[in-house]
């Protein structure tokens, strides 16, 4: 009789753990799931790239890749001294059907980029009337005179033009042969 009045209290006792533990879990466990598919996400050609300027095929052995988006200029040569201006290393065009703002700024520079070796690196945006658009981008070595602009800052571009990107670089006068550098600049689109 003992036995059966503790069996009974064990029995309740497990049957109310249980019943804590579903009630536990049916109302914390519970959720909702919602769903985004991105079907058929297709690549199309760019509104805003790279066209041909008349100095691109002189200083870039590629050209124009990545369908207008990329460009390497691979061939530039600078002897001691030296000042080169490309009034049109590459063009930009945009064919977006309506005005974008474009921001060239610095993404990076390695290499011998020092005071012995350059003076400064100018980049800049010139529309077809020869105007410059935003800031020259001006780049100075760490000690050299002056100081860095490193973006263009956000530059109206109306549809259908195609300006000029124009890179002019002066190399010091105590310029080490065979030394070199690397410089990124990157273009925002908006």
């Amino acid at each position: 009789m003992e036995n059966n009045k503790n069996m009974k209290k064990a029995l309740k006792m497990a049957l109310l753990l249980v019943t804590s533990l579903l009630i536990g879990y049916v109302s914390a466990g519970s959720y909702t799931e919602l769903f985004m598919y991105g079907a058929d996400i297709t690549i199309i050609q760019s509104k805003v790239y790279f066209v041909l300027g008349s100095d691109t095929d002189t200083i870039s052995s590629a050209g124009i890749q990545g369908n207008g988006t990329t460009v390497t200029f691979d061939q530039i040569q600078i002897t001691p001294g030296e000042v080169l201006i490309y009034e049109e290393a590459v063009n930009i065009t945009n064919k977006a059907g309506a005005s974008k703002t474009i921001t060239l700024s610095l993404d990076s520079i390695s290499g011998a980029f020092t005071t012995n070796n350059f003076e400064y690196i100018n980049v800049s945006v010139i529309a077809t009337d020869g105007s410059t658009m935003g800031n020259v981008i001006h780049i100075v070595p760490p000690g050299g005179s002056g100081s860095n602009t490193t973006t263009t800052g956000p530059i109206t571009m109306p549809n259908n033009v195609e300006w000029a990107i124009k890179w002019v670089i002066k190399a010091a006068n105590t310029a080490t042969v065979t030394d070199s550098i690397d410089v990124t600049i990157k273009v925002r689109v908006e």
